[in-house]
């Protein structure tokens, strides 16, 4: 991870909305309107903080589709742990994701296939 990442990082957890969105996404998946009720912010403000966090690994997104056919996208929090290591020579973030069974069955079927 790049200073300038590390930074990025560093600044994303500081912000109390964003924690915010990590915490109520762990509890479920939710959309962006869902979160600007929980986290009492803008959608606006939601979007910004949900790609940010998307894009670090720390928000999955994936589409979804109401009775009408609509399509919005929902967010959930996957990291299991956080941690940030301060050493003499440098600093450093790591996150750590769990795994989903869909991920495991998929390189269990690549494994497989490659047998």
């Amino acid at each position: 991870m790049t200073d300038e990442e590390l930074s990025d990082v560093l600044k994303i957890l500081g912000d109390e909305h964003s924690r915010k969105i990590l915490q109520e996404t762990m509890k479920r998946s939710m959309s962006a309107d869902e979160l600007s009720d929980a986290c009492n912010i803008s959608p606006q403000s939601v979007y910004r903080r949900t790609d940010k966090l998307s894009s670090y690994g720390l928000l999955d997104t994936e589409m979804e589709y109401d009775e009408d056919g609509h399509h919005f996208q929902t967010y959930t929090a996957d990291p299991t742990q956080i941690v940030i290591s301060i050493s003499e020579e440098n600093a450093d973030v790591t996150i750590s994701k769990r795994e989903r069974m869909a991920d495991r069955f998929s390189e269990f079927i690549n494994q497989v296939r490659d047998q």
